[in-house]
């Protein structure tokens, strides 16, 4: 029942379509688009959401709970990666004939009759493709933008429902599905060792469906890719000559086309010229910090500069993003303490989200990071990088492992070895909390003016801050 990747254009109008996973964040902006296309969308999900809650006020059904009655009359069933074989929807989509698709399948359908910008790398995939959809929006060129985050310029919606040509959309390669989509321009953020468990803990896997990738880039097209990531120039190495277009970005390398210098950082963001290929076209002042963030908006650039939109045009639209949910996002701001979340769940991601967050608060100020590891499987495959990505931090804290439903326990993998280890690295201790309230009790009885809270971690880290926001607040109301 699974239909090719590249298939036909699906004419969704009047179809019934059901997610089992509607609340996420790729899932979620999929119904609204197949909901603006005349489909009848219902889904289900383990808890309500703000998302959940837009979906049925706009003309969908949705359901809190699996259960296999919610699939009849369904024409297509919609899961993902983290649907677990046994879910009672599944089961029973497939025991009775209902074609089943992988949400991948419903974005290639979205993806490969229109004109394409696929954004894949693994890190700051979600960030890029706000901000390229920003730039195209800007240009007049009407995009609609799928993203892996809630974006508070496209209403706090993981997706904007535009008319124009271009479809902008995350390509994800955790789980391969990014070999379904033949994009015209393809954005290649970087490439490191991540989520192996789906390549067999082989990186060469992972490098070859990378290759695939960017192999199925339309003939003529453009690859925009990160210039000062070894590995990227590795791959853009082996493109076939002349088959596509190369656009390389970066700071540091040279022989980047489009090329940032002079970057200046600062608590208030970060400030840099652009030049392309030896010629300036001027200055791009971004509101979200981090070095990494301005690699992450040289590629909207040069998409953008791609599709015809006026380089001062695209700055404005960078200069406008504030950035998407959990991506460096302000929790709390009030009597000199601030308390930040971010999605950063790899060492990599830590390291720059530390970086930012030390130019945020400045050398006076301290950075507690509180972090929760996310899988068994990645924090014994990373154990020793994570354990060097604190050096930023004036304080390190660790959460018990989040394991998603279905992993066990590994022997030998926990949060105190991994605290053990940092410790060890860093020379001071690290403190280690089973209880989250424990944890929010800690942190306000030793956060100060001038501290900088940063929550990191792909799992439910993020409600620590929310809720420690909340107490700081009812300490000292506005």
């Amino acid at each position: 029942m699974e239909e090719p990747g590249y298939a036909p254009p699906m004419d969704w109008s009047g179809k019934r379509v059901h997610f089992i996973g509607i609340g996420g964040y790729g899932m979620s902006g999929l119904a609204r688009v197949l909901l603006a296309r005349g489909a009848r969308v219902s889904g289900s999900d383990v808890r309500p959401s703000d998302r959940t809650r837009w979906l049925a006020g706009n003309g969908a059904e949705v359901h809190i709970g699996h259960d296999a009655r919610h699939v009849a009359g369904a024409d297509l069933v919609v899961y993902n990666t983290d649907v677990p074989a046994d879910n009672p929807e599944l089961v029973a989509a497939r025991q009775a004939g209902i074609p089943v698709w992988h949400r991948s399948q419903v974005l290639a359908d979205l993806l490969n009759h229109r004109q394409a910008v696929a954004v894949t790398g693994t890190h700051g995939k979600t960030t890029t493709t706000a901000m390229t959809g920003l730039v195209l929006v800007a240009g007049g060129l009407d995009p609609t933008v799928l993203v892996g985050g809630e974006v508070p310029e496209f209403g706090a919606a993981t997706a904007r429902l535009g008319h124009g040509p271009w479809v902008v959309a995350e390509a994800c390669e955790s789980d391969g599905t990014f070999l379904r989509y033949f994009p015209r321009i393809a954005v290649v953020t970087n490439v490191e060792p991540e989520h192996l468990d789906h390549y067999e803990g082989d990186f060469r896997r992972l490098l070859d469906a990378f290759r695939g990738f960017l192999g199925n880039v339309r003939p003529g097209g453009l690859v925009v890719a990160c210039g000062d990531h070894p590995v990227v120039r590795q791959l853009l190495a082996g493109l076939p000559a002349g088959r596509v277009r190369v656009a390389r970005y970066g700071v540091e390398a040279e022989d980047c086309h489009l090329r940032a210098r002079d970057v200046q950082t600062g608590p208030e963001g970060t400030r840099f010229s652009v030049w392309q290929e030896g010629r300036p076209l001027g200055e791009v002042t971004l509101a979200v910090p981090g070095e990494h963030n301005v690699l992450n908006a040289l590629a909207a650039l040069a998409v953008g500069l791609e599709v015809g939109v006026p380089f001062g045009v695209a700055a404005q639209a960078l200069a406008g993003f504030h950035g998407a949910k959990r991506r460096f996002q302000v929790i709390h701001d009030r009597d000199g303490i601030l308390v930040v979340d971010d999605y950063a769940h790899h060492p990599t991601e830590i390291r720059a989200t530390l970086r930012a967050a030390r130019q945020r608060r400045g050398a006076a100020g301290r950075v507690i990071a509180v972090f929760q590891p996310q899988r068994y499987s990645r924090t014994r495959l990373l154990m020793d990088e994570f354990a060097r990505a604190f050096g930023d931090a004036d304080k390190v804290i660790l959460t018990e492992i989040y394991a998603p439903p279905g992993e066990r326990p590994i022997p030998g993998v926990s949060s105190a070895v991994l605290a053990e280890r940092i410790a060890q690295e860093e020379g001071r201790p690290v403190d280690l909390f089973a209880s989250r309230e424990d944890l929010i009790e800690h942190l306000l009885a030793t956060v100060r003016p001038g501290d900088l809270v940063l929550t990191m971690g792909a799992g439910d880290i993020w409600t620590v801050a929310r809720d420690l926001a909340r107490r700081l607040q009812a300490v000292t109301p506005a």
